[in-house]
């Protein structure tokens, strides 16, 4: 064959006969390092993250061959890399406008927007879309990138002013990171002579293991080391809270991405023969695809040890109950009470980033692993129990995440790398490619939900008796606090006299389920959402004003006995007035013969922190460096939220220095401080808090130390321009350089601690806890309204406009909340309409990403964000966290948008246009046939 060459950024390259087999985007990222190109779906094109210019067109690079590319003209995200002047318009304007959250997305993003403005300078919004939509963003959809496009655009033919400055280019060099590629994950971290490692899974849901012959496998070619369960020199098992999961299980499999063996070779190509040659025999045993199976009489015990928890009911994980009031004096207070059940499905986390963990040996026998978790302590306690070692010999460096939204919390395949590399004495890594992400990682819980309501006739909620039976799969993961969560927020934001509620954590061979961004709180919200709605449609009462009537406020009680204070917050009021004040300003649409217009309101609260008197702390410490920068050092995970951005203001703030001085690491078990687990929207209130105190205590010291050799008082001392100086004379003592370098150090260590909680029995009485200790520090409350038009005849649904109002205490990066809110509120309009993780008898079928149902720029409608930002007394700057909430109230507005507009209620998410024409057809008014109206 001949020489194959083409232009990489400028650049000659000649294709070596090797790698004329190779993907493009395997041979840009493995052989000339351009590892700004991701990848996110198994090189099946559909997420576009890959996306390059080739000869002036956007191509999917996973779908291109080097033997083909002859002559070619290559461009990649990093030839938009520019040092010392402004950086190309569509990053200026993508930035300013806060367009992108983990940025694991935008490199393919930003290269299908340059390569249509290349063509067309001044493109039609139908181009745009059509440009973009190419790339799944799920941290916020490309939300409102068509407008940044359009400003670049306009800067490009000198139609606009650009209004990027120096101090941009200073501010956001971590954003100007991630969008140009140059910010570093953990599947794009190489090492010398570093190995690859990959897992034998079960591939069936519930079997007794047989037999596992490796003989003819590690003898192969290529073939380092295979080990099983006899190789591990600690425990065979983990878990994030209960360690329940087998390493690699030699007795019983219980769910389909169950472990075997993990072969370790050269290559993955050596890896992917020997994991064939392997001989597994696996004898079926009968498996439970559901909760109703799994509580049957005759059901198959997944995990013996829980018989003697729950003798009736021994696939039960954990079972929740709360009692408040009389219910049935309650039922007997109501003028109508209705029946229902719901259902909700099985959600992939589909974070752009799939799971990558490198493990090395240090020189002083630390196992590092490099890798992007939610818990890092929590990773490193779960990997030295399986090494056998103490925890100081086992090293966390956390790396930037694609994405996480709770997927991440979980152990993916930092044990196997850390095995292997103690093993074998190399760098070893495992990477999970789309495929055996989906396989193998937890889910959302799907959830069969049992409602029976009481109002009276003014619509005052006055009972509520509910059970819901949560799906958590093979094994325990989070489903136990997930679990809680749902029996805690099951009727919503709302004050009840009399209320039953029972929760269940039920065992399956399905995937299992853990945290994901809402926590609980969306199964349940979907549910008495459109429950109450229904109640509130049959008295024929307002949506707005009865939510109000019952909405929780100070001084009133949730559920669980809190009494709602300043300090723990109170917004849903606020929330819900906000939501009706958009509304009344809105200008809805007529409807027509073929398309009906509805408007639906839904409610929503969540937690803020952990709550339920678990220990709730982070550590913190700021460090004046010797270039006089400071340098921020804490444990909260950035998987796109904007922590590190967060943590970064907030030491700005306390200092009184640029944000160009700061420098912030995090998520290093061996040099950072703690910060626990990022979960429970708790990292800007904990973390936050803690850098806080960090910096507060730093300033004290630096002041004191110039105000004594100065002999001016502290109060007269600022900052300015790298230099301590007099803020009323402008006087200058000392550069912060010059005094980095003297003889003292100057740092502050500090450890916060969030306000005490009570504990949180699985049987609870509930009563008013003023003034004893709330359940959690603080909440969030949120409403929002859906406008949508429905094809009378097809089913099909277009969501025009969400009204999003969320209380996010005072923002410390006002447009990080913009985002989060957004963000959210699509991917809680994937969870109304489109998505769902299937499988059939434990079996998954979606096993690539279009079969997910996630939401493409095209989809997603006129977002209006509300933040109601009443400061929080005890977060920091007023600040607390809010990055979940914002997707729960969207399914049950859409969902009451719908009945709005067709007059059908559907049960069951998704939404689709099928279930809508069945409804349509049946006439099926459930809040008529189902809902007794007394007297």
């Amino acid at each position: 064959m001949d020489k194959i060459t083409l232009q990489v950024n400028g650049q000659k390259i000649e294709v070596k006969p090797e790698h004329l087999s190779w993907t493009l985007v395997r041979y840009l990222r493995d052989e000339l390092n351009l590892t700004g190109t991701k990848q996110g779906c198994s090189s099946e094109g559909t997420c576009g993250l890959c996306k390059i210019i080739l000869n002036g067109k956007a191509r999917t690079s996973c779908k291109l061959f080097m033997k083909e590319l002859n002559g070619a003209v290559v461009e990649t995200i990093e030839n938009l890399i520019v040092n010392g002047n402004p950086p190309h318009p569509l990053l200026q304007t993508a930035i300013q406008d806060g367009i992108f959250q983990c940025g694991y997305c935008a490199p393919g993003a930003i290269l299908s927007a340059k390569a249509l403005l290349d063509e067309k300078p001044d493109p039609t919004d139908e181009e745009i879309s059509r440009a973009i939509s190419g790339v799944l963003c799920r941290c916020a959809g490309l939300n409102r990138f068509d407008r940044s496009i359009k400003r670049a655009a306009a800067i490009l033919r000198g139609d606009e002013k650009s209004t990027w400055t120096d101090e941009d280019t200073a501010n956001e060099y971590m954003t100007l990171e991630k969008l140009t590629g140059v910010l570093v994950y953990s599947d794009d971290l190489k090492f010398p002579d570093m190995l690859y490692a990959k897992a034998l899974r079960a591939n069936v849901p519930h079997g007794k293991v047989k037999k596992v012959d490796i003989s003819k496998a590690e003898n192969m070619p290529g073939i380092i080391r295979i080990l099983t369960s006899k190789d591990i020199p600690g425990k065979n098992i983990f878990g994030v809270i209960v360690p329940d999961q087998p390493i690699f299980c030699d007795e019983i499999v219980r769910y389909v991405g169950d472990t075997l063996a993990l072969v370790i070779g050269e290559s993955n190509e050596t890896i992917d023969a020997a994991l064939d040659a392997i001989e597994v025999e696996i004898e079926p045993l009968p498996i439970i695809s559901n909760v109703r199976e799994a509580l049957a009489a005759d059901a198959p015990v997944l995990h013996p040890r829980l018989k003697d928890v729950y003798p009736d009911m021994p696939n039960v994980l954990k079972h929740f109950h709360i009692s408040k009031g009389d219910i049935s004096k309650g039922f007997e207070e109501a003028d109508i009470i209705l029946e229902e059940s719901y259902k909700v499905p099985f959600v992939e986390h589909a974070y752009m980033e799939t799971e990558t963990s490198i493990a090395t040996l240090e020189e002083d026998g630390v196992v590092k692993i490099y890798v992007g978790s939610q818990g890092p302590t929590d990773d490193r306690h779960q990997i030295a129990q399986a090494l056998g070692l103490p925890e100081e010999k086992v090293q966390i460096a956390h790396m930037y995440m694609g994405g996480g939204f709770g997927g991440k919390e979980d152990i993916a395949g930092q044990i196997h790398a850390a095995l292997a590399a103690v093993t074998t004495q190399h760098p070893v890594k495992v990477h999970w490619d789309r495929t055996e992400s989906l396989l193998v990682s937890y889910k959302r819980h799907a959830a069969e939900l049992d409602y029976k309501v009481g109002a009276t006739k003014d619509g005052r909620l006055v009972a509520a008796d509910i059970k819901v039976y949560g799906d958590t799969g093979a094994y325990a993961s989070a489903g136990e606090a997930v679990l809680f969560r749902m029996m805690a927020f099951a009727c919503g934001p709302y004050e009840i006299p009399h209320v039953n509620v029972d929760t269940y954590a039920v065992h399956t061979n399905n995937m299992p389920c853990g945290a994901f961004r809402g926590y609980g709180s969306p199964q349940v919200t979907f549910a008495a959402e459109t429950h109450f709605q229904r109640i509130i449609d049959a008295l024929k009462l307002d949506s707005i004003e009865t939510r109000l009537k019952n909405a929780l406020d100070l001084g009133k009680a949730t559920i669980t006995g809190d009494v709602l204070t300043p300090d723990v917050g109170a917004g849903m009021i606020q929330c819900l007035k906000a939501v009706q004040a958009e509304l009344a300003k809105t200008n809805i649409p007529e409807s027509s013969e073929e398309e009906k217009i509805g408007v639906g309101i839904a409610c929503a609260y969540k937690n803020v922190g952990l709550g339920s008197n678990i220990p709730d702390q982070a550590g913190a410490q700021v460090i004046l460096e010797k270039d006089g920068t400071f340098l921020v050092r804490h444990g909260a995970a950035d998987m796109g939220q904007g922590s590190t951005q967060v943590m970064a203001v907030i030491a700005a703030r306390i200092l009184g220095v640029p944000l160009s001085s700061i420098k912030v690491h995090t998520g290093d078990t061996r040099f950072d401080p703690h910060g626990g687990m990022t979960t429970a929207s708790r990292a800007t209130f904990v973390s936050g808090n803690a850098v806080h105190l960090a910096a507060s205590g730093l300033k004290e010291k630096l002041w004191k130390a110039v105000s004594e050799e100065f002999g001016v008082a502290s109060d007269e001392l600022e900052i300015s321009d790298g230099q301590f100086i007099n803020s009323q004379t402008k006087q200058v003592y000392i550069s912060l350089k010059d005094l980095a370098g003297g003889d003292e150090t100057f740092k502050c260590l500090s450890d916060y601690h969030a306000p005490t909680t009570q504990p949180a029995p699985d049987y609870v009485e509930s009563k008013p806890k003023v003034p004893a200790a709330p359940l959690h520090f603080a909440y969030d409350f949120g409403a929002q309204a859906a406008i949508v038009a429905v094809n009378s005849k097809t089913g099909n649904v277009r969501v025009l406009k969400i009204i999003a109002a969320h209380d996010s205490g005072t923002p410390i990066i006002y447009k990080n909340v913009i985002g989060q809110i957004e963000g959210a509120a699509i991917q809680g309009l994937g969870y109304a309409l489109s998505e769902s993780f299937e499988l059939e008898h434990g079996i998954p079928t979606s096993l690539k990403m279009k079969d997910l149902g996630l939401l493409r720029f095209r989809d997603i409608p006129e977002i209006i964000p509300i933040p109601i930002t009443d400061p929080h007394p005890k977060g920091p700057f007023g600040a607390k966290g809010m990055g979940e909430l914002a997707l729960t109230p969207t399914a049950p507005a859409v969902v009451n948008a719908i009945h709005d507009a067709v007059g059908v209620w559907i049960n069951e998410l998704p939404v689709t246009k099928e279930k809508i024409v069945t409804a349509m057809q049946l006439n099926n008014r459930m809040e008529e046939s189902n809902g007794s109206i007394k007297g």
